[in-house]
């Protein structure tokens, strides 16, 4: 084997052909880490320093990052940077309503134990401080119970909870958003792709089963 016809099985080599695709892949991920480095991350940080809280003033934050992402397409700032700010901006708000429902949701909470100690307290004695373990634990439920379904009936707890899932499904969008950015950088296949594949799939076997069950009403047909 002279040196051409070697050089030509290297260069077909499997395992050649994916140290290549993998270097590719990693060269183009660096230089998306060096554009998002070199136009968002200044910008966030100088924001998280304005204010010394850093992240508790979440709203200002991603309403700030909203703005910028959603105004001018400049030509020296990337699809994907944009959607990646958007992103970061969506994970801020839902970060922030976690906190407000969790402030929400504990508040039932601190009421059933400060009733539970009364309780406890007002029908303790000296001789027999305590009950046992199962009435107290009984008067615990109960107590608890009545404050969880008190609280969940408010507006607050209410409110609270569906801006929770309106940033929730607003993060999920977002994210949905730069893995079909990603994707199509790529060249791979997005959810979309698959769904459309599964969508035509299914509509096939579909098919495929009304002329199975055309072909077998024929067969019978045609015995008689």
């Amino acid at each position: 084997m002279n040196e051409k016809d070697k050089s030509a099985a290297a260069n077909s080599d499997p395992g050649l052909e994916w140290a290549k695709l993998w270097q590719t892949m990693a060269e183009s991920s660096n230089r998306m880490v060096e554009a998002w480095s070199g136009s968002m991350a200044p910008f966030m940080l100088a924001r998280l320093s304005e204010k010394p809280g850093g992240f508790g003033d979440g709203n200002e934050l991603s309403a700030a990052i909203e703005r910028m992402a959603q105004g001018p397409r400049l030509a020296d700032v990337w699809d994907i940077d944009r959607k990646m700010a958007l992103v970061f901006g969506a994970w801020i708000e839902m970060r922030q309503r976690l906190a407000s429902y969790n402030a929400v949701a504990a508040t039932p909470w601190t009421e059933a134990s400060k009733r539970f100690f009364e309780t406890m307290s007002a029908t303790g004695t000296n001789e027999a401080p305590h009950t046992d373990w199962r009435a107290a634990f009984a008067q615990w439920s109960e107590i608890s119970n009545e404050e969880l379904i008190r609280n969940q009936r408010t507006d607050g707890f209410l409110q609270a909870q569906k801006e929770l899932l309106q940033a929730g499904l607003q993060l999920r969008s977002r994210q949905d958003d730069v893995a079909e950015a990603a994707s199509a950088m790529f060249g791979l296949p997005t959810r979309k792709d698959f769904d459309d594949v599964t969508r035509q799939l299914t509509e096939l076997r579909r098919e495929v089963r009304a002329l199975a069950r055309q072909a077998r009403n024929q067969k019978i047909e045609g015995a008689l």
